[in-house]
């Protein structure tokens, strides 16, 4: 009896999953597609569906209002993305130019992945930003700044040429930071107001620091 139990409850899991997959639905974006820009796409989209932006340029910073996978085709350009109103999802394949990617009180739980960023870099700050994973990005001349919140992880990354390749605020959790590349940096690492004590980084494994002024660094200095 509890092992026919066990078999109806992992069937009915099975169902609510398949179920769940059958009702998402991909909206295409491009020059050539119904949807020529990302934020319509968005706009149009329900939490769940699938975000495909083909290769092309987009000016556009895009709000994240629900739930979704946006992906990008062949690295296309944008300006940027922002996490709004609490909302997450996953943003993987572009190459973001000006604004980055930034969350305030917002992307709980959201795979910031597989993406380049040029000059800009990742902000998460406050409460309802926690749980982030940041991994497989290369970003040239940006930060990854967190404020305020906590239990994100930086996995696989390579950050360069920046002033701070990752900051941590003092209000923040040490993050689980593991195999990524700081290179070319004033401080691969700078964490502001904590007093320095290099055992407080228990998470922090098989990280490479090359060519830094400082590779990690600790006191007052203002991102």
């Amino acid at each position: 009896m509890k092992t026919n139990k066990i078999i109806l409850t992992s069937v009915m899991l099975i169902l609510l999953l398949l179920a769940s997959t059958a009702s998402a639905a991909t909206l295409n974006v491009g020059s050539k597609e119904k949807y020529k820009t990302i934020q319509s796409a968005v706009n149009a989209a329900i939490p769940g569906d699938i975000v495909q932006v083909a290769s092309g340029t987009y000016k556009e910073n895009v709000k994240i209002t629900k739930e979704l996978y946006i992906v990008g085709t062949k690295y296309p350009s944008v300006y940027g993305f922002y996490y709004d109103k609490g909302k997450s999802g996953t943003i993987n394949g572009f190459t973001i130019t000006k604004k980055g990617v930034k969350a305030n009180n917002a992307g709980a739980n959201a795979i910031i992945r597989n993406n380049y960023f040029n000059n800009c870099g990742i902000t998460l700050q406050g409460k309802s930003s926690y749980g982030v994973t940041i991994m497989n990005n290369k970003i040239k001349g940006g930060t990854v700044a967190l404020y305020n919140t906590y239990d994100q992880t930086l996995k696989g990354n390579t950050i360069s040429n920046s002033k701070y390749g990752l900051y941590v605020g003092d209000k923040n959790s040490i993050p689980t930071v593991t195999k990524n590349t700081f290179k070319n940096c004033n401080y691969g690492v700078y964490l502001y107001g904590w007093k320095q004590n290099p055992g407080k980084l228990v998470t922090f494994t098989s990280n490479s620091y090359i060519k830094n002024k400082v590779n990690i660094g600790w006191g007052m200095n203002k991102l």
